[in-house]
């Protein structure tokens, strides 16, 4: 067998191996999805509510009892109200004390929820006149966003590649990567001698090793 015999069939060599490792490749390819979620959190939303009235109860004496009876809001009433059952009676400075309360504006606010997951809510709002003032809130929503990404893992990642020296020679090369960490190659090499070096070897084959870090 001549040296170019010797020569192509390292290539067809090399080329096969090649070859092989991309069908190798192909077949052994697992797609594996990786989900992040993260909650992002939006602008926050305002609005303002007027409440509606369902019902009214307009009994003094009994209201009155009970707040006694209840221990509640007894700076407003006069102490002889304790100690009445069925009359209730109010002098100049009785009335004084419930119109001062009755003009008084209050303001309130609260929090009505707040969850990681879903958000924020806070109100605001104010009674006067015996009135619920308009409910203000703000609702700073929180949402869910999941992504996947899809990273395609290679069990053998076949690689070729060749080159030339001012030697001269000429070479090539193919070989298989592992588990993207471990690999290995077949290389064989090609030497021109145009000084007729004695000695000097036409062709030469290698078997390389790797290791990925």
């Amino acid at each position: 067998m001549t040296n170019y015999w010797k020569i192509a069939l390292i290539i067809v060599g090399i080329v096969g191996l090649f070859i092989l490792g991309i069908y190798i490749g192909k077949k052994t390819t697992k797609p594996q999805i990786i989900e992040h979620t993260e909650y992002i959190t939006l602008p926050p939303q305002t609005d303002t509510i007027p409440p509606v009235i369902i019902k009214e109860t307009v009994d003094t004496a009994n209201l009155i009892k009970q707040c006694v009876k209840d221990g509640i809001y007894q700076e407003l009433f006069p102490e002889k109200i304790i100690y009445l059952t069925d009359t209730i009676t109010f002098d100049k400075t009785d009335s004084t004390k419930i119109m001062e309360d009755w003009v008084t504006k209050r303001e309130y606010e609260a929090t009505l929820f707040d969850v990681d997951t879903l958000g924020k809510c806070d109100i605001k709002t104010t009674v006067q006149y015996n009135r619920l003032g308009t409910i203000d809130y703000t609702f700073t929503q929180i949402q869910k966003q999941t992504t996947t990404t899809e990273i395609v893992t290679r069990k053998y990642l076949p690689f070729i590649g060749g080159g030339i020296t001012t030697f001269p020679s000429v070479g090539v090369e193919a070989g298989l990567f592992i588990n993207q960490s471990y690999g290995f190659s077949l290389d064989g090499s090609y030497y021109f001698n145009p000084n007729k070096i004695e000695g000097l070897p036409k062709y030469s084959v290698g078997i390389k090793v790797f290791k990925m870090f």
